[in-house]
């Protein structure tokens, strides 16, 4: 856990620090895809208030299986569970290419409703992405000593002097961001949040008054599955036999 990890120093070397480590090649399109997005705040940041709009959070217009399951926004702002939602897919659909095609999602359009909320986090302190891809047979919930560059983390922070609730954040993991004794203090991700005009990559910090709550953090890795799609039967035409003419007889 990484409580373990701010204050043993007999507990393994997680895995983002171990260069010996291979990447999961899930985790491999995550990087190449989210390297597409500009961070010159071309995405803005921008949480709507309760009727403001009913966009998803995402850069654009999404589709699954040839059905619109992400609605985006004129201009084409976001906020982080929707943009790392999007994210997902694009990099799911990557995979799905050489792994059956669309069809073969875990995750059909008329579920991906259902697959959002659980993504979106239904409770503070929530899961978040690791509930919607252990529902879906397409990941698990991993220790923090775990993480890889391109897993999906539901952070949620501590809370701050005077306020009642805890802030949440979902971001993509990128690295353990360690002081100059080595210990690790937080880390490095890529998200969307106002800090950085939108989409970008920042650092937090695990701490008291808003800082990375280590306990509550959820950490989560994509483990891609294809349904197996059976192939359509040609059908062969009857077999038509020729009729046979009917031939009258003349009198001599």
């Amino acid at each position: 856990m990484i409580i373990g990890l701010l204050s043993c120093a007999s507990v393994p070397q997680p895995a983002a620090l171990n260069k010996s480590i291979k990447l999961p090649e899930f985790n491999k399109i995550v990087l190449e895809t989210i390297k597409q997005y500009p961070t010159n705040g071309t995405h803005g940041y921008w949480w709507p208030q309760k009727g403001e709009s009913d966009y998803d959070g995402g850069t654009k217009d999404i589709f699954l299986d040839g059905q619109k399951v992400m609605k985006g926004e004129p201009k084409k702002q976001t906020y982080c569970c929707g943009l790392t939602l999007e994210i997902f897919l694009e990099s799911y659909k990557k995979w799905l290419k050489n792994n059956g095609g669309e069809k073969a999602s875990m995750v059909t359009p008329e579920q991906w409703g259902h697959f959002k909320k659980l993504w979106f986090v239904e409770q503070t302190n929530g899961p978040g992405p690791s509930a919607a891809l252990e529902a879906y047979k397409l990941g698990r919930t991993i220790e923090p000593d775990e993480a890889l560059p391109g897993d999906f983390v539901q952070i949620w922070r501590t809370v701050k002097e005077g306020k009642s609730k805890p802030t949440g954040h979902s971001v993509i993991f990128l690295n353990w961001v360690l002081n100059d004794s080595g210990k690790i203090t937080g880390f490095k991700y890529w998200s969307t949040q106002p800090g950085t005009n939108g989409i970008s990559e920042r650092e937090e910090f695990f701490g008291p008054d808003g800082g990375v709550n280590g306990v509550n953090t959820h950490f989560a890795r994509v483990e891609p599955k294809a349904k197996k799609i059976e192939p359509v039967k040609e059908t062969k035409p009857a077999k038509q036999e020729p009729q046979k003419t009917k031939t009258t007889k003349t009198s001599k």
